[in-house]
């Protein structure tokens, strides 16, 4: 499955986005944090993930699909999770979807399409009923009596299969089912400048950033990934100092509400990630 030909949002004028790029970006100074670099970054990163208490809050432009499910957990726990990642997801075409498990399927009935479907299913169960019992009734006709005339009735068998054939094909084409897709808690996958050629902004998010109980925020290389968190040599700040999480809370809520940068519609997403079966 193609993913990067799906539709992606886009609302602001070029000049718009252009000022956005201009202002994009934050700046603070003295910084109290903590300052790490090697293997294992990650864990005391997920050690204050896994101890959230509110919300978290990431932005990592890779992912793991185990990772996805800490997320999901802290979730279910009624954590409020904020998610920023990009469609260059790790593992993204690998038998375990990322995105699928946070995108939710919701199948609605179309009643009157159904009616429709269940009257056209009785007409056909007639005809088929009205075509067997015509022909076991010329059958023995033929048979006993001798007479080839009776088989003139097969003609009539035979406009019944061609009307219940075409009434067969218009309860395969009637749609009962419709399909919309919500997110399990919200989250941006943004485009990729990679896949998406034409676009005016050619950002990647590639910022590694999260957020704990708008109390610690850690910045670094590393991704949200198995290999990021556990196995890569990578650079890891961590911080509480209060002004300094302010700016980092206010830079993700920017990127998350006012970046217009290209994003994947969930609707569509989620027609490609999920079967969607008619009737």
């Amino acid at each position: 499955m193609n993913y990067f030909c799906c539709p992606i949002k886009t609302t602001k004028t070029n000049n718009e986005k252009l000022q956005f790029l201009i202002r994009m970006g934050t700046f603070y100074n003295n910084a109290v944090c903590d300052i790490y670099m090697g293997k294992g970054a990650g864990a005391k990163l997920m050690q204050d993930i896994r101890n959230a208490k509110k919300n978290v809050k990431i932005v990592s432009p890779y992912l793991s699909p185990f990772l996805i499910k800490e997320l999901i957990f802290l979730h279910s726990r009624g954590i409020n999770i904020k998610l920023i990642t990009s469609d260059e997801i790790e593992d993204f075409y690998g038998y375990e979807k990322n995105i699928h498990k946070l995108i939710i399927q919701n199948k609605h009935v179309d009643q009157k399409a159904k009616e429709t479907r269940d009257n056209l299913e009785s007409l056909s169960g007639t005809l088929l009923f009205a075509m067997i019992g015509l022909a076991v009734v010329l059958f023995p006709l033929m048979y006993l009596l001798k007479d080839l005339k009776y088989g003139l009735g097969f003609i009539i068998v035979v406009l019944i299969f061609f009307a219940r054939d075409s009434v067969v094909k218009k309860i395969r084409n009637t749609k009962v089912y419709h399909y919309t897709y919500k997110q399990l808690f919200p989250f941006k996958v943004f485009v990729s400048p990679n896949n998406n050629g034409n676009s005016f902004n050619k950002t990647f998010i590639h910022s590694k950033i999260y957020v704990i109980d708008d109390e610690i925020a850690y910045l670094g290389s590393l991704n949200f990934t198995g290999s990021g968190v556990k196995e890569n040599h990578e650079t890891r700040i961590r911080t509480t100092d209060i002004n300094a999480v302010q700016k980092i809370i206010e830079e993700v809520k920017d990127l998350f509400f006012n970046s217009n940068l290209a994003e994947r519609d969930i609707q569509f997403w989620g027609s490609q990630l999920y079967d969607e079966p008619g009737n």
